[in-house]
C-alpha cells in the first residue's frame, strides 16, 4: 500500500481524522505507552482518550484488511477467514443459549460485525455498546446496508458507566473488548448490573497466561508490544480476569482457552 493510501485509511472512510492530523494523533497515542516513556497508571487514567485515538486511527485499516468483525478465531484447515469468524460468533451465541426475541448487549461492539451476525443467527435484538463516535457512525451505515436496523442498534457510552437500568438484558457478551477497561472488576460489575438475574455473560478476553513473569524483561517487552499494538492500558492474567468476574458477582461456569474452541 502506498503512503498516500495508508493516510487515506488512517483518516477513516468517513474522514474521521484529517490527513494532516494523522501523524500528530499517532504521536499522542504512542506517548501513552512504555516504549515511548508512558506509564500504566497514565494509560488507565486516560483510557477513554487513548482507546479512542487508537480506534480513530486503526478502524478503517481493520475493516480494509479484516472485514466487519474485529476479532480472531480458531481456523480449520481449508476454512476461509470469514467462515472461521462466523463460526466463532455462532459458537458464542450457542454457548449463551440465545433464544428468538431476546434482548442482547454487545459490550465494545466495534463497527457491529458480530452483532449483525449474531442477531441474524439467533433471531435476537442486539444493542452494540461503544464509546467511539466514528465506529458507531460506520456501524449504522453497515446496519442499513445489511437491512437489520430493526433488530440491531448502537449506544454510545463507556462500558465503565453503562447508561441502562438494572436487569436490562437477557444476555450479554464481549468479544476482545473489555481488555480496554482500566479496571476489570468495575467493568464486570457494570455488566453484571445490567444483566437480568440468572442470565449469562460470555466473553472472549485478552489475557496473559499465568506463566507470565513480571520480573522477566522479555515477558515485559512482549506485554508492552501487545499493549501499544492493541490500544490496551494493561493486560491482565487469566487468573486476574477470572477473579475479577467472581468479585463482580459472576459464577464462572466455563473457562475454555482460545485454542480449544475450534469445534
Amino acid at each position: 500500500m502506498s503512503k498516500a493510501g495508508a493516510l487515506d485509511l488512517a483518516s477513516g472512510l468517513g474522514g474521521k481524522i484529517d490527513k494532516n492530523d494523522v501523524l500528530s494523533a499517532v504521536d499522542k497515542y504512542e506517548k501513552y505507552h512504555v516504549c515511548y516513556g508512558g506509564e500504566e497508571e497514565e494509560r488507565k487514567a486516560n483510557y477513554t482518550d487513548m482507546v479512542n485515538k487508537y480506534y480513530d486511527l486503526v478502524t478503517s485499516f481493520y475493516e480494509y484488511g479484516w472485514g466487519e468483525s474485529f476479532h480472531f478465531a480458531p481456523r480449520w484447515k481449508g476454512e476461509s477467514l470469514r467462515e472461521s469468524i462466523k463460526r466463532h460468533e455462532h459458537f458464542l451465541a450457542l454457548h449463551l443459549g440465545l433464544k428468538p426475541g431476546q434482548k442482547v448487549l454487545d459490550v465494545g461492539c466495534g463497527i457491529g460485525g458480530p452483532l449483525r451476525e449474531i442477531a441474524r443467527f439467533s433471531s435476537t435484538s442486539v444493542t452494540g455498546l461503544n464509546n467511539n463516535e466514528y465506529q458507531i457512525s460506520r456501524g449504522k451505515v453497515l446496519n442499513c446496508i445489511a437491512g437489520v436496523e430493526k433488530t440491531c442498534n448502537f449506544l454510545k457510552a463507556d462500558f465503565m458507566k453503562i447508561p441502562c437500568p438494572d436487569n436490562s438484558f437477557d444476555a450479554i457478551y464481549a468479544i476482545e473488548a473489555t481488555c480496554h477497561a482500566p479496571d476489570a472488576v468495575g467493568c464486570y460489575k457494570e455488566i453484571y448490573r445490567v444483566l437480568k438475574p440468572g442470565q449469562c455473560f460470555a466473553a472472549y478476553e485478552w489475557c496473559m497466561t499465568d506463566s507470565f513473569d513480571p520480573n522477566n524483561q522479555e515477558h515485559q517487552k512482549i506485554k508492552a508490544e501487545i499493549e501499544i499494538g492493541d490500544g490496551l492500558p494493561d493486560i491482565r492474567s487469566t487468573g486476574q480476569c477470572l477473579e475479577a468476574l467472581k468479585l463482580a458477582g459472576f459464577e464462572v461456569s466455563s473457562k475454555l482457552p482460545f485454542f480449544v474452541l475450534n469445534f
